[in-house]
C-alpha cells in the first residue's frame, strides 16, 4: 500500500471516530456528573414524570439551568432524606435545588410545588 493510500485510510479512520464520538457525546447526559459546570449547587424547575418514595428517585423533565450549563431534559435525580416525596405525583410542575455529593453526583436537597 503506498503512503498517500495509507494516509488518506488513517484520515478517514480519524474521521470516522470523531464523527462518532460527536453523534454518541449525548448519551451520557444522564450520568449528570459528567455535565459543564464549576458550581457544586442550582436550582431548577421541572414537571415530575414518576416518583419513587421508596428508592428516593424522581423521573422530571426540567427547563435549562444555566448555572449547569445543563440544557433542557428528561432524566432521573435522586434526592435526598430531606426531601417529602410523599408530597408529590406525576404531572407535578415543581422547583427544586441540586447538590453535588462527595461523588460528583447531583442530588436534590430541597423540592417545592410550582406556585
Amino acid at each position: 500500500m503506498s503512503v498517500r493510500k495509507l494516509t488518506v485510510l488513517i484520515f478517514g479512520l480519524l474521521i470516522q471516530a470523531a464523527a462518532y464520538g460527536a453523534s454518541h457525546q449525548g448519551h451520557n447526559m444522564h450520568d449528570h456528573s459528567m455535565m459543564g459546570g464549576d458550581a457544586n449547587q442550582a436550582m431548577g424547575s421541572g414537571v415530575l414524570h414518576q416518583v419513587d418514595a421508596d428508592k428516593k428517585m424522581v423521573n422530571l423533565t426540567h427547563q435549562p439551568i444555566p448555572t449547569l450549563n445543563w440544557p433542557e431534559m428528561t432524566m432521573d435525580l435522586p434526592v435526598t432524606k430531606r426531601v417529602d416525596l410523599t408530597r408529590f405525583k406525576a404531572g407535578d410542575q415543581v422547583h427544586f435545588t441540586l447538590k453535588k455529593g462527595r461523588d460528583n453526583h447531583f442530588r436534590i436537597i430541597s423540592m417545592e410545588p410550582h406556585q
